[in-house]
């Protein structure tokens, strides 16, 4: 499945919104996903092309006083397949079914 195909099934099937990432000159340089999650957590997603991405499952917190201080929470970089792979819902049309 080639980054098209995965963005729109995390858009259809995971919820996510996405957005344009910029890059310094104001060019489309990769694509910025995000979704809320039940429980006050926001998922992210920034991948620039296939071979590199980072997700990041952060609390969905604000803090005045740090505006722009890290949250904390859980950090995955590496190849835009294998770091959204856990993010989509399983398909269970490619699951083997037992006799």
């Amino acid at each position: 499945m080639d980054s098209v195909e995965l963005i729109g099934r995390l858009r259809r099937e995971g919820g996510f919104r996405l957005l344009p990432l910029l890059g310094e000159t104001g060019e489309v340089a990769g694509v910025h996903l995000s979704r809320f999650l039940p429980g006050g957590c926001l998922d992210v997603v920034q991948a620039w092309d296939e071979r590199w991405a980072v997700f990041a499952r952060v609390p969905d917190v604000f803090d005045a006083g740090a505006p722009f201080e890290s949250p904390g929470g859980a950090v995955v970089r590496g190849p835009f397949a294998r770091v959204v792979a856990p993010l989509l819902p399983l398909q269970t049309g490619l699951v083997p079914v037992r006799r």
